[in-house]
């Protein structure tokens, strides 16, 4: 193999295989390009830089910063073009490591999920931003993506005979949820509620995302939460103390809004006096 072979540019690389694919994978390759900068520093990175160690710190930057899924499709994407390297003859070998094997190891730190006493932690410690705090924990109450914590209105939300509902189209799937409102939720509300309201108006005013980041991850040193607090941290939460409640696992993927699962006819069955339960169930874990 030869020196100037040996020193070809993962971008050259990029760059060539580019040339024969379509404008989506285009795309792709070249955000990866931007996350591999990112990572390394560097302006170019070399063939020969790349090693077993290099992809496994990849991976945990990766994971770090999006989802597994996401972190899986830019591993696959680095495993290609280091394939097309091997075929050209200027590495010998792949040194990607098995992927899901090297992906368990970090993916499995993201499903971290906080305990009772861990968000009465929360409750009782300051945060930079109130707003940050108030949208975390009702997330935490009602399972509530982020998306849809930034787009929620005060029109979402109405009165039933026996509390308050909420009912919103989901940014992600598009899709209806429909979460009564536990006392732990309607008292957020009431912390956030100022006067004048209009219906059309959103319930959090929030930071941008990379704030809410650092809000977190601020919040919770603060608090004594050794655990890496993302927001999506608040859904799993919702879900596991649901669980945890005893609330039936297909009342907790409805509550959720989930829409991948097989056997939609259960869900069809599911009715809304076994939501008000479920709901009234995290209630009861919450204050104890």
């Amino acid at each position: 193999m030869s020196k100037t072979n040996n020193k070809v540019s993962i971008e050259a690389l990029i760059d060539t295989k580019n040339n024969n694919v379509r404008t989506n994978t285009k795309k792709g390759n070249y955000a990866l390009l931007q996350h591999l900068k990112a990572f390394c520093g560097k302006k170019q990175l070399s063939v020969k830089n790349i090693d077993a160690k290099f992809c496994k710190d990849f991976a945990s930057y990766l994971t770090g910063r999006m989802k597994g899924s996401s972190a899986k499709t830019y591993l696959q994407k680095l495993h290609t073009i280091l394939q097309d390297a091997v075929y050209l003859g200027y590495i010998a070998c792949n040194p990607m490591p098995p992927i899901d094997r090297i992906l368990h190891k970090y993916v499995s730190k993201n499903k971290d999920h906080l305990t009772v006493s861990e968000v009465k932690k929360l409750e009782n410690t300051r945060c930079r931003h109130e707003s940050t705090k108030l949208a975390f924990l009702f997330s935490c109450y009602t399972g509530l993506r982020l998306s849809d914590i930034e787009t929620l209105r005060w029109v979402d939300i109405s009165k039933q005979n026996n509390g308050y509902l909420l009912k919103k189209i989901q940014i992600k799937t598009n899709s209806e949820v429909q979460v009564p409102l536990g006392r732990q939720a309607i008292n957020i509300l009431k912390k956030v509620e100022i006067k004048n309201i209009q219906s059309s108006d959103y319930v959090f005013k929030l930071p941008s995302r990379s704030t809410i980041s650092t809000d977190l991850k601020t919040w919770a040193d603060t608090a004594g939460i050794n655990k890496n607090i993302t927001f999506h941290v608040s859904r799993v939460t919702f879900v596991t103390l649901s669980i945890a409640a005893d609330v039936n696992i297909y009342v907790v993927s409805k509550l959720c809004g989930h829409t991948n699962v097989k056997t939609t006819q259960i869900y069809a069955r599911i009715i809304d006096t076994t939501r008000q339960d479920a709901i009234m169930r995290l209630d009861e874990i919450f204050e104890k």
